[in-house]
């Protein structure tokens, strides 16, 4: 007995002791994570003279400022910081010119638009703009189409696939009847067609056609801003690209037909070109300062879904109530910010989430206006109807006012596989979201007028904002997608512009033009949101007390415990 006890005694100290190693092992690897940050913040690199700055387009240059105390990244830019940190380029004696790697470009139309408007006033410094790479395809044409010298590597294995457009969108009823899921999707507006692949073999007509007509026009946007660019005729442009000349092509076609400059390896035109010192535009623009004034424009992103609830996954890009308000908060404490520009980049989410969204930025005393990003629909439109002035991209989408809710039945499934659901329920509509009654047409209508009663709430909130009336609103509703031209000339916009273009709008307006900076305000990561998810089942396992107590084990396996619960996907 005395040698059990000695043993268990001797057990519980090892653990205890591994336990407190691996805390204090984790709180050291957190220090030095901290420090390592600070003084590769801190230190600058200085740029050598002559140097051409190095834009690696492959990299995601998102909306969002997020502040990571442990980011190895830290250098990293985000997309506004590459558009002003080209323009201070400019003036640069040290800077020579830009060098674009265009292969796997990650920008958007709207962003190289908004991106394009920086070049041509780069351009008017006689610094040149290179672009480089073995990849074409629209986006990276468009791109290219801004720059002085365009080169691609004379050989037969690049690869040229510009086209039209072409969507493939996977429908789903067949797969979901043989597997025995029926999806109740409850949608009011017409348009409104989010959710129809699970319920049809096919695309509806309403989906189609609104579909087709912002593709059609951003195809026509596309033609436009090429021939421009490279003073070609828009007929010719048009005819190679639906005729399919450039599609499965090498660089060679697209240098016989102007779209390309010039056929070169990279290390052959480096040498041309005396390009001896390329800087990253990352470390570039660590090493300048940033000016601060009294006066000031905030810049605020609401970049992402937008969920009532933070992600499990700090890194994801998501907008809530509680990340964005914050940051509104800061701005609007802050004295010498004069007024507020939202970058709203968001397909919309939750309806509860962007109402309250909503409303917070309705109460700002501070004038805020909306730069519309590549996306504003649904809860993005919602949002950005709440400030003064709303700007967008001639590619942006906005609109699609309406309301969805996606409901999944899985008794056939459950049936098939012998899985028998017993239900115990008091009340009438108790199970209205449950995963294996029947959606009846008492339901349905239930669900239907609640949605409806969201929609007609939208309505308001866009005609109160926009100054509209309800029925012009609805005329426009229905679900509907629009490009920013289309979107200025019913209304939803003020007017079309880049985000730079809302800031100085906005400075103009506040009569600072003339004397102001401008901040943005960043979404701050502790380390509790960083390490919480992830440290508590860890903290749990070797937790002393956990391990030599029964009771405690059976607590943990219980709260851990997942259930599938019914969701109600009302959203917008």
């Amino acid at each position: 007995m005395f040698i059990f006890k000695w043993l268990l005694n001797f057990i519980k100290f090892v653990i205890k002791e591994i336990s407190s190693m691996i805390i204090k092992f984790v709180f050291l690897l957190l220090l030095g994570v901290i420090a390592f940050n600070y003084f590769s913040n801190t230190k600058k690199t200085p740029i050598t003279k002559k140097s051409y700055l190095k834009i690696d387009l492959s990299k995601t240059y998102g909306e969002t400022l997020i502040q990571n105390p442990l980011s190895f990244s830290s250098k990293s830019i985000n997309f506004y910081q590459l558009l002003k940190t080209i323009s201070l380029s400019k003036d640069d004696s040290n800077i020579e010119g830009l060098v674009f790697f265009f292969d796997n470009n990650t920008l958007s139309k709207s962003q190289i638009n908004e991106l394009g408007e920086v070049l041509n006033d780069f351009k008017t410094s006689d610094k040149p703009i290179y672009s480089y790479g073995a990849l074409m395809d629209n986006n990276s044409l468009l791109l290219s189409s801004y720059s002085t010298e365009t080169l691609m590597p004379p050989s037969a294995s690049t690869s040229v696939n510009v086209s039209g457009y072409n969507k493939d969108i996977p429908y789903f009823k067949s797969l979901t009847e043989k597997l025995g899921i029926d999806v109740n999707v409850i949608h009011v507006g017409d348009f409104k067609t989010y959710g129809e692949n699970y319920t049809r073999n096919e695309m509806s007509e309403e989906n189609r056609s609104d579909l087709k007509r912002v593709l059609d026009k951003g195809y026509s946007y596309f033609v436009e801003d090429i021939s421009k660019n490279l003073t070609l005729e828009n007929s010719n442009v048009d005819s190679l690209i639906l005729e399919g000349k450039l599609m499965g092509e090498s660089s060679e076609v697209l240098y016989k037909n102007n779209l390309i400059t010039t056929l070169k390896y990279w290390e052959d035109f480096k040498k041309e070109k005396n390009i001896d010192n390329m800087t990253e535009i990352e470390n570039y623009n660590s090493t300048l300062k940033s000016i601060s004034k009294n006066n000031k424009i905030a810049v605020i992103y609401a970049d992402g879904e937008i969920n009532y609830l933070s992600s499990r996954n700090p890194t994801e890009s998501t907008i809530t109530p509680e990340n964005f308000i914050s940051a509104l908060e800061k701005a609007e404490k802050d004295d010498s910010i004069k007024g507020i520009v939202i970058r709203v980049n968001s397909p919309g989410g939750s309806a509860l989430a962007s109402d309250i969204i909503y409303n917070s930025i309705k109460n700002i005393e501070k004038p805020v206006y909306v730069s519309i990003g590549s996306v504003a629909a649904s809860g993005g439109y919602y949002i950005s109807t709440a400030a003064k002035k709303i700007f967008a991209d001639k590619n942006s989408i906005t609109g699609s006012i309406g309301v969805v809710s996606l409901i999944p039945n899985f008794k056939t499934l459950s049936d098939k596989i012998g899985v028998n659901m017993n239900e115990v329920n008091l009340g009438k509509f108790s199970d209205l979201y449950s995963l294996t009654s029947p959606m009846n047409d008492e339901r349905r209508e239930k669900i239907y007028s609640a949605n409806f009663k969201v929609y007609q709430e939208f309505l308001n909130r866009v005609a109160y904002g926009r100054n509209m009336a309800v029925e012009d609103v609805e005329k426009i509703a229905q679900g509907k997608i629009w490009l920013g031209e289309e979107a200025l000339n019913n209304g939803l916009i003020d007017s079309l512009g880049s985000l730079n273009a809302t800031i100085k709008s906005l400075a103009m307006d506040l009569e600072i033009a003339d004397n102001y900076s401008v901040t943005e305000v960043a979404y701050e990561e502790d380390l509790k949101s960083i390490f919480g998810s992830s440290l508590l089942p860890l903290q749990k396992i070797i937790s002393f007390k956990s391990l030599t107590n029964t009771e405690n084990m059976k607590s943990f396996i219980e709260n851990e415990e997942i259930f599938f619960k019914p969701i109600l996907y009302s959203s917008f």
